[in-house]
């Protein structure tokens, strides 16, 4: 059986091209916070490793973005990550970080991001009393990815974020954020 095909007007965007709240605000902070650094698109793009049409796609259409890129661009743009991804960041907060060409990052490594992600998404799943069976089943990723997000921190978007969080009962933040000690 062939799925139903919907009429949309042209360029009218896929529901499931609709950028998020989350990707929006990550978008509006990166471009505050370059042009608060007094960088343009070529010089961020070249010091991330990035193509520049990477970052234009993300500021201008809120591209979905993986927490990679957010750790990286937020180091080159001296802030925390979780900065880049609050909807009251505020004008003037960036400041230049180091502008030298980034390293690639780890592919077997997680940054300090992904494996907050991955703690806080178990945290909040088992304070839940979901098993993780339950979690994939309603957030429409296979066992193994939950499994692997929680054990392997692997570099995940930020609409797997969304949609993890929505199955939750909690925020994006609530999964990124560093949590007190």
């Amino acid at each position: 059986m062939s799925a139903k095909r919907v009429s949309r007007a042209p360029g009218e965007l896929s529901p499931h091209q609709e950028p998020t709240e989350i990707r929006r605000t990550f978008a509006r902070n990166l471009r505050q916070a370059r042009e608060a650094a007094g960088l343009s698109h070529h010089a961020l793009a070249k010091a991330a490793l990035y193509d520049r049409r990477l970052l234009i796609d993300i500021e201008d259409n809120a591209a979905n973005t993986t927490l990679d890129t957010i750790a990286r661009l937020a180091k080159l743009l001296g802030l925390a990550e979780i900065d880049l991804l609050l909807p009251n960041m505020g004008n003037g907060t960036a400041k230049r970080g180091s502008l030298a060409p980034g390293e690639p990052l780890s592919k077997t490594e997680p940054t300090e991001l992904r494996r907050r992600f991955a703690r806080n998404l178990r945290q909040a799943r088992e304070a839940a009393g979901l098993p993780q069976r339950v979690l994939a089943r309603a957030a429409a990723i296979s066992l193994s990815g939950v499994w692997h997000i929680e054990v392997n921190a692997p570099n995940v978007t930020l609409d797997t974020i969304t949609g993890l969080a929505k199955q939750l009962g909690c925020t994006e933040i609530d999964l990124l954020r560093p949590k007190d000690p």
